[in-house]
């Protein structure tokens, strides 16, 4: 094997084993630095957030809106506050993600009530912060 081929493979191998979350620039907002919404927990952002990106309760919104939260052909952008479907008020967002699960069963995911609160936290907190 030549010395180009070893230099190809590590470089591979090493792309493969960065986390998505450490790869430079993803636009992904630093969760614990984005604000709590009222009645909200950072816990609740910081579990969202990974919920969001797919770590866990096998959320699917990154897929749509984008890992960095700025949309997609499929998703529209939340972070700008601009909101289409209600107030930006943590009430108006957990309404709207609630009709979306109810218009596609299963495409976000296995979530339970408190995942779908957790969403709201990071979604709401993504959408207030201030740069």
């Amino acid at each position: 094997m030549s010395r180009l081929s070893i230099a190809r493979a590590g470089a591979l191998v090493l792309a493969l084993a960065v986390p998505p979350a450490a790869k430079a620039d993803s636009g992904r907002p630093d969760a614990g630095a984005l604000p709590v919404p009222p009645g909200g927990t950072r816990e609740q952002v910081l579990l969202g957030d990974r919920i969001f990106h797919g770590e866990a309760a096998g959320g699917k919104c990154a897929e749509c809106h984008g890992d960095d939260a700025k949309g997609t052909a499929n998703g529209n952008d939340l972070t700008l506050g601009l909101w289409i479907w209600g107030d930006g008020s943590v009430t108006a967002i957990k309404a709207t993600i609630g009709h979306n699960m109810k218009m596609a069963p299963g495409m976000d995911g296995r979530l339970t009530p408190a995942d779908v609160d957790a969403v709201v936290a990071y979604v709401w907190a993504i959408g207030h912060r201030k740069d």
